[in-house]
């Protein structure tokens, strides 16, 4: 669906002053619908509140982050990219528990999203907690459809874990 790279591209690239919320909440909601999605299952798997999702959609919303946007693009995006996955409320399993509070404030949130805020903190102890629990395929998977891939002093910090935490456990 070239659509959601579209928003992306505008987003991103053209780097507007203003973003047209008119725009991205228009073809957010073509591209949600014709995707066959409904806003609960993209606020589950983008850890956004429907609310917020709704009233961007609707054209109620008066401002929005841009990492709240770029979590809803991404959710989006993976869901029509892998749509013969099941839905994220039916295969969540239980979550590795953490010192840090990474998504205190949504008890909901998907261990996509979890996966994310952890290995944006780069801490190798709580890495090596998402790759036993999740496997590394998974957390790399979340990684690199990430906006954390754009950073490139992360990245290699990632990377060079992960290497690591593959080889440990290659040894184990």
């Amino acid at each position: 669906m070239s659509n959601i790279f579209d928003i992306w591209e505008y987003v991103c690239h053209d780097r507007p002053m203003f973003y047209d919320l008119n725009y991205i909440g228009a073809h957010l909601k073509r591209e949600r619908s014709e995707a066959r999605i409904t806003q609960a299952a993209l606020a589950a798997a983008s850890g956004v509140s429907r609310a917020t999702i709704n009233a961007l959609e609707n054209l109620k919303a008066k401002d929005i982050s841009v990492n709240t946007l770029s979590m809803i693009l991404n959710a989006l995006a993976r869901q029509t990219a892998l749509p013969d996955l099941p839905d994220l409320e039916l295969i969540k399993k239980s979550q590795p528990s953490f010192d840090f509070p990474y998504v205190w404030s949504n008890t909901h949130a998907s261990d996509e999203l979890l996966i994310e805020k952890v290995l944006e903190r780069a801490l190798f102890k709580d890495v090596l907690t998402l790759c036993a629990h999740y496997g590394i395929p998974k957390v790399s998977a979340v990684l690199y459809a990430s906006p954390l891939k754009e950073d490139a002093i992360l990245m290699r910090t990632l990377l060079r874990m992960l290497t690591n935490i593959q080889k440990g456990f290659a040894d184990a």
